[in-house]
């Protein structure tokens, strides 16, 4: 959490360049500073510490956060640092919201269903069918299909979606 060692003069200062990060909306607030993580959310260091720009905002507005409570979204906007869109609760309160509002997947997702997937199990059979029968490298396998040359290895050798996919043609 936000050091509890900060003098009123250092919660000024942080107050102020926490505003100058924020692009506020009628909505939302937006956390507009450099450092975000890949899924939106906004970080703030904070004496060599890095805290998410969410949890900063609800200090600045609340006071420190009891132990064992998260920081909970009521828009569903990682990016947003709006204090009255964010509430305290337990982290089973945040999976019950996720739940609520139909965000929580019940099992987790494999083959195409897999959000990271970009080949199909089409593709896959034709690449390891490209290699075995000698018209391909894997190499070149996958520069045509924008993967790593690993990942068609994997294909080939049964390590990886090409198992399941042809069954017992693995070798």
């Amino acid at each position: 959490m936000i050091p509890l060692t900060l003098t009123p003069e250092e919660m000024k200062v942080i107050r102020a360049r926490f505003e100058a990060k924020v692009a506020k909306s009628p909505d939302c607030w937006t956390w507009m500073g450099v450092a975000q993580t890949p899924g939106g959310r906004g970080r703030m260091r904070i004496k060599n510490r890095v805290y998410y720009a969410y949890r900063v905002a609800y200090v600045l507005e609340h006071g420190p956060l009891a132990d064992g409570l998260v920081i909970c979204h009521s828009c569903d906007n990682p990016a947003c640092v709006r204090p009255t869109h964010l509430f305290a609760g337990t982290q089973a309160d945040n999976i019950q919201d996720m739940t609520d509002k139909g965000r929580r997947r019940s099992k987790p997702r494999y083959g195409m269903d897999h959000h990271a997937v970009d080949v199909s199990d089409k593709h896959v059979e034709w690449a390891v069918a490209a290699y075995r029968s000698g018209g391909m490298t894997q190499t070149d396998i996958a520069a045509v299909l924008g993967v790593r040359q690993q990942t068609v290895s994997d294909w080939v050798h049964g390590r990886a979606r090409t198992a399941r996919a042809q069954g017992s043609a693995a070798a």
